[in-house]
């Protein structure tokens, strides 16, 4: 999580810029199915890779978005934690104790910003990164290139996979390097079931 509020730092979300013919064309269609979406629910693994590891610091939960700008991610394995964003207020539980702060930092109203933006695939649009799209078995492969060299330093590429039929992302793979990178896999993805007010308090 960490590494992830730091580099998002580097990024400034402006102006739509499609990507050229059947590129545009899936992220216009993905942004229109989002259009329709209540909530997400599901399950995750995460996985991070580095040579300061002797093996892969893996990790399972659950996430929970709500439209349009609930937020919680619950991680259930190693440990329990969790954090919510939920409209402007910070909730965060470290095992211990649990933090409440109203008001959204620049750096959390980033953060925001990027998941938001990748699970409705609006990411696409931005034009601080190069895309590059690749149809597959189903699934649409993209990797998003920093044009930023200050973020580039930080962030060499992120990758997305949308299954093509029900649009949803099952795989985001963030690389600090080829050696040093974060994997998130999502599994049993449900849209628009009713989720308990409880879950973002």
């Amino acid at each position: 999580m960490q590494f992830l509020l730091t580099f998002l730092l580097f990024i400034t979300l402006s102006s739509p810029v499609f990507a050229p013919n059947q590129d545009a064309a899936f992220a216009a269609k993905l942004q229109e199915h989002y259009k329709t979406i209540k909530s997400i629910t599901a399950d995750f693994t995460q996985r991070k890779q580095s040579l300061l590891f002797d093996e892969p610091l893996v990790s399972s939960g659950l996430f929970y978005y709500e439209n349009p700008d609930r937020i919680r991610w619950e991680q259930q394995e190693p440990s329990a934690t969790y954090f919510i964003l939920n409209k402007d207020e910070v909730i965060q539980f470290d095992g211990e104790s649990v933090k409440k702060s109203k008001g959204l930092s620049m750096q959390m109203s980033i953060f925001r910003q990027f998941i938001l933006s990748t699970v409705d695939g609006s990411i696409l649009n931005d034009p601080s990164f190069d895309k590059r799209f690749l149809s597959k078995n189903g699934k649409m492969s993209i990797t998003l290139l920093p044009m930023d060299k200050r973020m580039a330093k930080r962030l060499a590429k992120i990758e997305l996979v949308f299954d093509e039929k029900d649009l949803l992302l099952d795989q985001l793979k963030m690389y600090e390097s080829q050696e040093h990178f974060t994997e998130i896999i999502f599994e049993n993805q449900k849209i628009n079931t009713a989720i308990p007010p409880s879950i973002f308090q």
